[in-house]
């Protein structure tokens, strides 16, 4: 459990998430790099995306209501005279996050093309 509120919780998380959301995403390409027309690969490739974005969806809502529930941690409260300190680290994960939002299915979709060329002998 204690995991779980670690850190490095939230970024696996996060990362395990758009691993799912690239590869959930460009299904209907690799359907159509497996060799199915693009029409019969969308509309077989449509419930994958479908269901990855209703996924991602449950996942997110399921996430704010856990953290709405969560006990608030136990932290004295001094008068601080000082500068709020700044969110450098959350501005760095949100940064990353978004990145890696465009770049993972990019990739993907880069990795498919390049496998298929090379194992596609016909």
């Amino acid at each position: 459990m204690k995991f779980l509120e670690s850190p490095g919780a939230f970024v696996a998380a996060v990362m395990f998430a758009i691993f799912a959301f690239g590869v959930g995403l460009t299904s209907p390409i690799w359907l159509i790099l497996d060799g199915r027309n693009p029409v019969e690969a969308m509309r077989a490739g449509m419930p994958v995306v479908t269901m990855t974005i209703v996924g991602l969806i449950v996942t997110v809502l399921l996430g704010i209501v856990v953290q709405r529930l969560r006990k608030p941690t136990e932290t004295p409260v001094e008068p601080s005279v000082e500068e709020p300190p700044s969110n450098s680290r959350r501005d760095l994960v949100v940064h990353v996050v978004t990145m890696l939002m465009f770049i993972v299915p990019f990739l993907t979709i880069v990795l498919g093309l390049v496998l298929n060329q090379m194992i596609d002998f016909r």
